[in-house]
């Protein structure tokens, strides 16, 4: 083999590991931008007192990414759940809010309420302006 041909081949390996060490460089960067955003982050104890930082496998980072997808789903079937009840939250007519949800998660009376409150709570920051009522009169006065 030519020392030209040699030389041509070791310039285009250097210019092939430069790539893989960039992609490597840059899946680094993504894996430590997905544990960050999915706060999955490990903190543990290093030399001297210091605390070290790493990044979760990619097994852990597509288990999270699960979780959080399984979640939403969760979320998408409770908010159907609620959807009919959220009506009534709005229209303040609490005691059939109640009722419904007895009916629909099988609660206490006692829970019920305490479920109307959440759900008010977080209808109230979702759509502020959709209540009549001011927030301090809510508990005080059940019209329905």
């Amino acid at each position: 083999m030519a020392a030209d041909d040699l030389e041509a081949i070791r310039c285009e390996l250097s210019a092939v590991r430069a790539e893989r060490d960039a992609l490597r460089r840059d899946l680094g960067d993504l894996r430590t931008r997905l544990c960050i955003r999915l706060g999955i982050l490990r903190k543990e104890a290093g030399p001297q007192g210091t605390t070290i930082v790493s990044v979760a496998t990619d097994p852990e980072i597509v288990e999270e990414v699960q979780r959080l997808q399984d979640e939403l789903a969760t979320d998408r079937e409770a908010d159907r759940r609620w959807s009919a009840i959220d009506a009534l939250i709005l229209e303040n007519r609490r005691i059939h809010a109640i009722q419904s949800i007895r009916s629909e998660f099988g609660t206490s009376l006692r829970l019920a309420v305490d479920l109307l409150d959440e759900r008010y709570i977080r209808l109230r920051r979702r759509q502020p302006d959709g209540f009549s009522e001011i927030p301090d009169t809510y508990r005080t006065s059940f019209d329905s």
